[in-house]
């Protein structure tokens, strides 16, 4: 029996917007963690001098 999820298949507006959603939240996880290792490199540069 067929899944009664695939019945009505997402039209591809819904696809799209889904996909933007996900490469927005890695996007922004990316920078995140870029923003937070560069804190720490200043952090430590700083304390260098």
């Amino acid at each position: 029996m067929a899944s009664p999820f695939m019945v009505f298949p997402d039209p591809p507006a819904v696809t799209l917007k889904r996909t933007c959603l996900a490469q927005m939240i890695i996007s922004l996880a990316a920078l995140t963690s870029t923003g937070v290792l560069l804190s720490n490199v200043v952090t430590v540069m700083n304390g260098m001098h």
